[in-house]
């Protein structure tokens, strides 16, 4: 396929996550998609890392995808570029929920553990980003520490202070018009089943696909299903089926 065949995409990382987070995807769609993956290390706040974004992508109109916090991006780019934003994926994300008080409390008993002890604020984490059997998968774990350890604690609580201060879009989210597939995992800690039913259906037309023995990080644990998925998005706007078995890479 050349170059001009490919379908221009943005992977969205989420919070305290790197371009490591897509890499499967990124190998596994380089032959149908030309893709770009944004730095959300440097911003102080979520609408300021998607004006910087939307500055920054190098195509013009193109497919978005975002995970977790990420996905929260995606979908305030999609709001507010729709002209081009041509199809939405939004992956284990909780883009409509505001911030509750234990949300906040719970973030800010984070940042000072982060202050204090980096590595086991990290190690605090893992068990909300990988459900237990993927936990002990001591490679898998590890590529995630990697991943955390290399961002540093001052991403950290500059993401986590974006994240307390996130704008509600909830209401907003029925204007987004482009094809949009919701994605989630049946054991995801941070944005469980309910809640990624309940994005779907303020997104009108949405197609919601639930990953089977599957945790927050899905592009990670079964990156082979994700992978498919999102090529099956990319090639069509039709809706995928409703569940997806977990596989290994």
């Amino acid at each position: 396929m050349n170059r001009d065949a490919r379908a221009p995409l943005v992977l969205v990382p989420g919070l305290l996550c790197n371009e490591v987070l897509w890499e499967p995807q990124r190998i596994g769609l380089r032959g149908r998609a030309d893709i770009w993956i944004p730095d959300l290390s440097r911003d102080a706040s979520l609408p300021e890392a998607v004006e910087r974004m939307l500055a920054d992508v190098p195509f013009e109109r193109f497919a978005l995808a975002g995970l977790s916090m990420g996905g929260y991006l995606a979908a305030l780019a999609a709001l507010q570029a729709p002209h081009r934003v041509q199809r939405l994926a939004l992956l284990n994300t909780r883009a409509h929920a505001q911030e509750t008080e234990a949300g906040r409390l719970r973030r800010t008993a984070q940042i000072e553990l982060a202050r204090r002890d980096f590595a086991a604020l990290v190690e605090q984490l893992l068990p909300a980003l990988l459900r237990p059997q993927a936990l002990r998968d001591e490679t898998l774990a590890q590529v995630v520490r990697d991943m955390s350890l290399s961002l540093g604690a001052e991403v950290f609580i500059r993401q986590q202070e974006a994240n307390m201060n996130r704008p509600p879009i909830a209401h907003r989210l029925a204007h987004i018009a482009c094809p949009t597939w919701v994605i989630g995992g049946d054991q995801d800690a941070i944005a469980p089943q309910e809640s990624q039913h309940a994005l779907a259906r303020a997104i009108a037309g949405s197609h919601p696909c639930m990953l089977r023995d599957c945790g927050h990080l899905s592009t990670l644990e079964h990156p082979g299903v994700v992978t498919r998925l999102l090529g099956q998005w990319l090639d069509s706007p039709s809706p995928p089926s409703r569940l997806y078995q977990g596989a290994t890479p």
